[in-house]
């Protein structure tokens, strides 16, 4: 009879394993991303701050002064790239990885 120690220490490193291949699979996913907006930007001969500059906004923390992005921005900045066709993961991915909870899910610039 397995000892039920045992079962739970496998149950956890199961859960460890399915959590790491989640994070990197969202890394890949927004890297992916991340590389098709910057094609995007190239082929428009633009720049990030073009892109972007009507959703930044200042912010004083601790402080110092921050330039930070809505999630809304960087979704409306995606947009105005032409880039329309992206699934909810290839969404949620990306912010996932930039926002920052201390931030109220701003992007620091």
């Amino acid at each position: 009879m397995p000892s039920p120690l045992k079962e739970e220490s496998e149950n956890k490193d199961m859960q460890e394993d399915e959590e790491d291949v989640d994070e990197d699979e969202m890394i890949d996913v927004a890297e992916k991303i991340f590389i098709r907006i910057a094609e995007e930007i190239i082929q428009q001969k633009t720049s990030v701050r073009a892109i972007f500059q009507s959703n930044i906004f200042d912010a004083d923390i601790d402080g110092e002064q921050y330039e930070l992005l809505s999630p809304m921005g960087l979704l409306e900045g995606i947009k105005s790239l032409n880039i329309d066709d992206l699934q909810e993961i290839e969404i949620q991915y990306p912010l996932k990885v930039l926002s920052k909870p201390e931030l109220d899910g701003a992007i620091l610039m």
